[in-house]
């Protein structure tokens, strides 16, 4: 592949490498992005008349021919040769990953690993002279401001680089500030090499390593591991369920960067091994190369991007966990919109992350005295002080929905009802809000219907009458009786049961425009308010108001996961999916509405993209537009990270696009209800017109090591390999029958 920006990460623990080629160099903090600072990071080999060949990681020295590199869920591998020699050199970073292993994915540790190849050719070129039978490898550290020295260790003691620096918590995008010169936290790191034998390079600041020049196969490598330790508090959280400073959770288990090093080097081979094991099941699913890209960029800008902490109460009380995932370069903490797109990785992996964030915006809610009930500010705070919601403007209706059809989602997706128990209250009072808003028993709200589509037109995002919202909403009405109460019907269960059913006729009613649902029902500009804004729209009619838009069904995707029957007309929905991709298609990927081609984010793309093959609408797939507004964004001397929005947006270095998980729910069209009325109700039905396997990771015992996986065989048969809950193959014929240790249940 090509070079370009990259970013490796560790879960919640701010440790991120993103790597910078065209730039020569490495980002790097143990407080991960925004804090970062330039690191030049020499890596290469030295040919045997002592030139310095590198990867375009640094300043100093030749760079390597042919340079490239190639990801995988996990890790990054660079490459680059010595045409003279005949030689080629690898470098491959892992940041090991396991789902709800907590202790692997926090421990702030990534594992390296140096190669040195012959190679018959590179392509005509004559070399210098013959293949050497050892070469030196080496890796040298230099940083701004930080004191790093390099020790060859002995017969006892390996060699290491160590660094010490002062880092800034405070994102700089938050201050416009040098982070030198804020308040600062001490950060320990330390590279260790599992290979005797090293020398200190001769400025004291890096090492090097002889290595035989091997067959690929020999599996004769520089082994090295590079650990991170912050023991002070990163964050300050002020929140209705305690307030105070909260350290990095990793550090209550390792309180020194010893400890975390002896741990990383005593379980480093078995570690590697789930996690690469992770990885090889990811990779048989049958994307395509751009889907793969997609998921392997967007999974470690999430990352990257995530806090996973505990919170020291100024009162003495006990500490208590906070997770929460930045908004990309806008700082803000797990705003809801961002964090609905990213629950189909919670769901495929680690629904626990989700629940944390639940009760973290229920603890947010802002009382509603005209409906009785409450709504929800956007997100938990900004920066490294998140002392409560930051966004400029409420967006009510739409998160309400969100909250609403996240917490459903997670119940029947996990069977867990502990939490709809604790958050009963908060569903009630976000129920009478959304009842509240449509005053007119139209089927679309008119009172708080901004919404998070911020670049969008006024008809998509605060116009009356949106048709996307009312489905949102509708949807989540719909879900309340059984939050409330699954006995007993409840009052107020009733009350939303009854408008849902109503509220979906009216929609379908007023909103169909013959092969697709209008953006919006009322076309009136007239005393309509941008969000913020004192002086209402010019304009008498909205502009493209009865277009086409991708975020029709945005409200239809978890409850249709999770079993509920679809409450509008399925062969419209179609409809109108496969004309909204067609009228609203631009260079990058589908925009908001047919009136903002180019105005698009590629995790509403996804998103529409999971609901499509839910809904078994064909076509191709736009994933490789979406790649290349990822790739357009990180070479060229440019790096902005995952990039879910064209240039009309600043959402860079985004977790959004970890939605791109979805693809391993709606690739076998895994439906999940744990608390179906008969009992666990969990089904697929993948398509059956070419040999497949998808890995079915929300099913997976992870502790046990069990990961089933659905197989559609050269015939069409779909069978389940490996041990796993009663699953329904939907569609499955009696007459066909699974093969030696297979299981079919149809």
């Amino acid at each position: 592949m090509q070079l370009m920006s990259w970013t490796l990460a560790r879960l919640g623990s701010r440790f991120a490498l993103h790597f910078e080629p065209h730039r020569r160099r490495v980002m790097h903090a143990a407080l991960g992005r925004f804090c970062d600072q330039p690191l030049d990071l020499m890596v290469g080999m030295e040919e045997p008349d002592g030139t310095r060949r590198v990867l375009p990681l640094s300043a100093d020295g030749q760079l390597l021919a042919n340079t490239e590199q190639f990801e995988r869920l996990n890790s990054i591998t660079f490459r680059g040769f010595s045409e003279r020699y005949r030689l080629r050199f690898e470098f491959n970073i892992h940041s090991v990953f396991y789902p709800q292993d907590e202790r692997l994915c926090l421990m702030p540790v990534f594992y390296l690993e140096m190669r040195i190849n012959p190679i018959q050719s590179y392509r005509w070129e004559q070399p210098t002279g013959p293949t050497p039978e050892k070469v030196k490898l080496f890796i040298r550290l230099r940083r701004h401001g930080t004191e790093i020295n390099a020790d060859a260790g002995n017969d006892k003691k390996p060699g290491r680089i160590e660094m010490v620096y002062k880092a800034s918590p405070t994102p700089t995008p938050v201050t416009g500030q040098d982070p030198q010169q804020s308040e600062t936290v001490e950060v320990n790191e330390r590279l260790l090499s599992l290979n005797p034998g090293c020398e200190v390079l001769e400025q004291g600041d890096g090492l090097a390593c002889t290595l035989p020049v091997t067959d690929d196969n020999s599996g004769i490598k520089w082994r090295l591991v590079w650990a991170a330790h912050v023991a002070e508090p990163a964050l300050h959280v002020e929140h209705p369920t305690g307030s105070g400073p909260a350290r990095f959770r990793y550090a209550a288990t390792w309180r020194t960067l010893d400890d975390v090093m002896q741990e990383a080097v005593e379980r480093r081979d078995e570690r590697l091994a789930k996690s690469r094991r992770l990885e090889k099941l990811v990779e048989q699913a049958p994307l395509d190369p751009a889907q793969r890209h997609l998921l392997n960029q967007s999974f470690h800008s999430m990352l990257s991007n995530s806090y996973w902490m505990q919170v020291e109460p100024d009162d003495g009380s006990g500490a208590w966990p906070w997770f929460s995932v930045l908004e990309g370069a806008r700082l803000y903490h797990s705003p809801i919109d961002a964090e609905f797109h990213a629950a189909l990785f919670y769901l495929a992996v680690w629904p626990e992350l989700l629940a944390l964030q639940l009760r973290a915006w229920a603890g947010r809610a802002v009382d509603h005295e005209a409906s009785g009930g409450c709504w929800l500010r956007r997100d938990l705070g900004r920066g490294d002080r998140p002392a409560g919601p930051a966004y400029p403007y409420a967006m009510p209706v739409e998160h309400a929905a969100d909250f609403i059809l996240l917490l459903d989602a997670y119940t029947r997706w996990t069977g867990d009802k502990t939490i709809t128990t604790t958050l009963k209250q908060r569903v009630e009072g976000l129920a009478k809000y959304l009842l509240w808003s449509d005053p007119g028993a139209t089927g679309f709200p008119t009172e708080g219907v901004t919404n998070s589509l911020d670049d969008g037109s006024p008809a998509v995002q605060f116009a009356r009458g949106q048709t996307h919202l009312a489905i949102r909403r509708m949807t989540a009405l719909r879900a309340v009786p059984a939050l409330l109460s699954r006995d007993t019907p409840t009052e107020l269960g009733e009350k939303c049961r009854e408008a849902a059913e109503r509220d979906a006729e009216l929609i379908e009613r007023n909103a169909w425009m013959g092969d697709h649902y209008a953006v919006c029902v009322d076309k009136s500009g007239l005393g309509v308010y941008p969000p913020g804004s004192t002086v209402p729209l010019a304009q008498e009619t909205l502009e493209g108001w009865d277009g086409y838009t991708i975020h029709t069904g945005d409200g239809l995707l978890l409850p249709l996961m999770t079993g509920s029957p679809l409450p509008i007309d399925r062969e419209k929905l179609r409809r109108d999916l496969h004309a909204a991709a067609r009228e609203c298609r631009g260079r990058y990927g589908c925009g908001h509405t047919s009136a903002e081609a180019e105005t698009l984010w590629v995790s509403a793309n996804l998103w529409r993209d999971a609901l499509a093959q839910y809904m078994k609408v064909g076509g191709p797939t736009l994933a490789q537009l979406y790649w290349d507004l990822q790739v357009m964004s990180n070479t060229h001397m440019q790096s902005h990270g995952f990039t879910d929005a064209y240039v009309h947006n600043n959402l860079t270095y985004n977790p959004r696009g970890v939605c791109s998980f979805g693809l391993f729910m709606a690739g076998p069209r895994l439906v999940v209800d744990r608390l179906a009325d008969t009992g666990p109700y969990i089904t697929i039905e993948p398509d059956r017109h070419v040999p497949q396997r998808w890995p079915l990771l929300a099913l997976a015992d992870w502790k046990a090591g069990k990961i089933p996986v659905c197989v559609v065989d050269e015939a069409g048969r779909v069978l389940i390999e490996g041990e796993t809950d009663p699953v329904i193959i939907l569609g499955e014929p009696e007459s066909q029958s699974p093969g030696p240790g297979l299981r079919a249940i149809g």
